[in-house]
């Protein structure tokens, strides 16, 4: 389809709503920086009386790796010989603890293992990085992993409501769909298998944002989301939850722990869940059932073994509906396409079973050094069929359409081993960390088609009969190994100053034997990879910093005259602040980034059929995250980021100097959630949350202008244990997203459009004990 060019009335109007799409998009971070500082005066007036204990039920039980009863005793640490800077910190004296340890109070974070792999605080990581914890998941009743980064600067999400089978997200405009999900520091996917993890099994998630390859290898140079498994509990946690809501929505699940036998050296976890569910388009399900069974043993304070083991399976619907583009963005001649209008066929098979099986184990050497060991496996079983739809004849109401059925089976064998030593030099922290670790996938895909009766898009009729995907169109078989080497080193001087640098070698190879045409093609791929960062800790919790990072990823296949891609490298030069005051009630960064990705590929001018990697990406902007808890009860997060997105290198005239299609320039979220500490309201509380996603482009030549949107999310929830105390543990809730029902479109093409979630209202009732 081609379009006609903006006049100059459609182009200074659209200027116009975006720079009152970007003031009102500021606007909410602003407004919620301003709330935290009144609300902190606050705080601190109270501070001087007895502030309220928030219930016992709102809070899940403190989660402390500690030593079994009849452990050996515990070691200390012996304190420097030169006696350090008074405001340097003493060795730690105490082993690690768990995720929720490393909150503060309601969603505030204080460390991270993702940014370094060494459990640094946040404050000391010269990158910009937040945490969506377990709290701020049950506040916001989160039902799949985007719905967690929704609130997160530098995410858009682009999960259309039609095809929920993965999870689909950008980081600092660059997909990180794939290569950018690790699941506790490992990767899961192959090139088309991709696990989708149950947020319900999940302790919190991790964003780090712009280039991460030096730790993790090759992903994506936009940054990537760490999903942290629920671990076993010391301490006894039993939960059960009943869900009810939009689109008959029946959902039950629960999460029970503790340990197993009386010294604590053995824990176990068990988190389940089971849905039956519709969705808001015909004839298409969200069913799930899904169960994770944990287990730790404990049997000394130096050593710690977890296992961790999932199993799900899951139905939804197809890969790619066609909604087209005439009838929905653009104008038709027939009129507009009805809401949610399904045109693909009802009734196909279209699931997944996945499952996973790994450990975690730490052993503390002596006081210096402690080595860790983690491995995953992972199989991934895709089943698809989907009459999809390929054209919209003349008269724009005629969709062609094509029966595919593919599957692919994928199974991933992921390590990581490292050693870190603590150590001192007078005054002089040092944290090194050396590491090497090792991936194989294996994918087996095949891919039929067929013929499939055409649909008419404003009257479709389904009972049509419809053929067989007999015709063999793709029959793959894909290796591939990777292996990187890598070291860190973190300096921590004058009690002040934190300088980290860290360099990687990664080899990769990858075999893909076509059964169709009998033949073998193979790919070998290898890049060093480095970060450097320096922070400045002052007395009054500020902390600006400076970084600099590269990633890697390898580009499959060759191109038209046999010669193999390279893989796509991306570099970042990022500036901030952090700031995290003492107590940490909040924690607030600011930063600004250029990023580049480069070996992007365009079209041959000289060959249609052929790709070159002579394109280039930049994104340079300026991002902000605040997480607050400035009093008891309250809970706020906000995030404002502005992207210019820019093809810098192409081939294709159209693209060049215009922002990459389906990507937004500014995004904002704000979110707030009081619960009542006293009086007669004690117990009750309600959140609001407003997301602003700006206007993007559905072609390379920026002529078709997807519309900017504002949605509305809400809650209300009560401790039932306030109105009688045999009631204690109950907890019923409300949550609402897209409040207004606000019709947008998530994403489009110069041929179709995805669209966007309706109003979903689930209530849950809760049970914990």
């Amino acid at each position: 389809m081609t379009t006609q060019p903006r006049s100059a009335e459609l182009t200074a109007s659209r200027q116009q709503a975006l720079r009152r799409s970007r003031k009102y998009a500021a606007s909410l971070p602003m407004s919620a920086l301003l709330l935290i500082g009144a609300v902190v005066d606050d705080a601190r007036a109270q501070a001087a009386g007895t502030a309220p204990t928030s219930p016992a039920v709102s809070a899940l039980p403190a989660v402390v790796v500690s030593a079994p009863k009849q452990s050996k005793p515990k070691r200390r640490a012996t304190p420097p010989t030169v006696t350090a800077a008074p405001a340097a910190l003493p060795r730690p004296t105490s082993r690690t603890t768990t995720a929720r340890d490393a909150d503060g109070p309601g969603f505030v974070a204080r460390t991270s293992t993702t940014g370094t792999k060494t459990n640094t605080p946040l404050i000391e990581t010269p990158q910009s990085i937040s945490v969506i914890n377990r709290q701020q998941m049950d506040a916001q009743n989160v039902q799949s992993v985007t719905d967690a980064l929704r609130y997160s600067a530098g995410v858009v999400a682009t999960t259309p409501a039609i095809s929920q089978r993965f999870d689909t997200f950008s980081i600092r405009g660059f997909d990180a769909s794939s290569s950018g999900i690790l699941r506790d520091g490992l990767r899961g996917t192959t090139a088309q298998a991709w696990p989708k993890t149950e947020p319900y099994g999940l302790e919190r998630v991790e964003v780090l944002r712009g280039p991460s390859s030096v730790l993790y290898g090759q992903n994506a140079p936009g940054g990537l989301v760490n999903l942290i498994t629920k671990r076993p509990l010391d301490k006894p946690f039993h939960e059960v939850m009943l869900q009810g809501g939009s689109f008959d929505r029946l959902q039950g699940q629960f999460d029970l722990s503790g340990p197993i036998d009386k010294d604590g050296q053995f824990l176990y976890r068990l988190t389940g869940l089971a849905r039956d569910s519709n969705t808001q388009f015909k004839a298409i399900p969200d069913d799930k059932v899904f169960i994770a069974p944990a287990f730790t043993w404990r049997p000394d304070i130096d050593t710690t073994l977890t296992i961790l083991t999932d199993y799900s399976h899951e139905k939804f619907g197809p890969p790619r509906p066609y909604i087209p583009i005439q009838g929905t963005l653009l104008p038709n001649k027939n009129g507009q396409l009805p809401r949610n209008q399904f045109l693909d066929q009802p009734g196909l098979d279209n699931d997944r079973t996945q499952y996973s099986a790994g450990y975690l184990f730490e052993r503390h050497l002596d006081d210096t050094f402690t080595m860790r060991s983690n491995f995953r496996y992972g199989h991934v079983d895709l089943l698809t069929n989907t009459a999809s739809g390929m054209s919209l004849a003349a008269d724009q109401r005629t969709l062609n359409r094509a029966l595919y059925q593919f599957r692919i089976v994928g199974d991933t064998y992921a390590s990581d081993n490292q050693i870190q030593a603590d150590w001192w030099m007078g005054s002089t922290q040092f944290v090194s960390l050396a590491g090497v670790d090792y991936r194989r996938s294996t994918e087996d895909y095949y891919l039929n088609s067929g013929r499939a009766p055409s649909i008419d898009i404003f009257n479709p009729v389904y009972n049509q009969p419809i053929g067989a995907a007999t015709t063999a169109s793709a029959s793959t078989w894909q290796t591939s190994d990777q292996i990187g080497i890598y070291g860190q080193q973190q300096i921590k001087f004058d009690g002040r100053w934190v300088l980290s640098l860290g360099g990687r070698q990664d080899w990769s190879n990858t075999a893909t034997d076509n059964r169709l045409k009998r033949s073998t093609a193979t790919q070998d791929d290898k890049a060093f990879t480095y970060r450097a960062g320096l922070v400045y800790l002052s007395d009054v919790g500020l902390a600006p910093y400076i970084g600099y990072s590269t990633s890697f990823s390898p580009v499959l296949g060759t191109d038209f005259y046999g010669q193999p891609y390279k893989p796509t490298t991306g570099r970042q030069a990022e500036i901030g602040i952090k700031y995290q005051p003492a107590g940490a009630t909040s924690f607030v960064t600011m930063s600004v980034f250029d990023l580049y990705q480069e070996n992007v590929q365009t079209t041959d001018p000289n060959n249609s059929l052929n790709r070159l990697q002579v394109g280039e990406v930049r994104s340079r902007g300026f991002e902000l995250q605040g997480v607050a808890n400035p009093i008891v009860g309250l809970n706020l997060v906000a995030s404002y980021t502005h992207a210019e997105l820019t093809v810098t290198k192409s081939n294709t005239a159209a693209e060049l100097g215009n922002r990459p299609t389906g990507l937004p320039a500014d995004t904002a979220s704000l979110w707030g959630d009081y619960t009542f500490q006293s009086g007669p309201l004690a117990g009750f509380g309600a959140g609001l949350g407003t997301r602003y996603v700006g206007e993007s482009f559905a072609d390379s030549a920026n002529t078709i202008g997807v519309p900017s949107y504002v949605l509305f999310d809400a809650a209300l929830h009560y401790d039932l244990g306030q109105l009688h105390r045999d009631l204690k543990g109950m907890r019923l809730a409300v949550n609402a997203t897209n409040l207004t029902n606000k019709q947008y479109y998530v994403s489009c093409s110069a041929t179709s459009c995805n669209a966007g979630f309706d109003r979903s209202v689930i209530a849950s009732l809760r049970y914990r004990w």
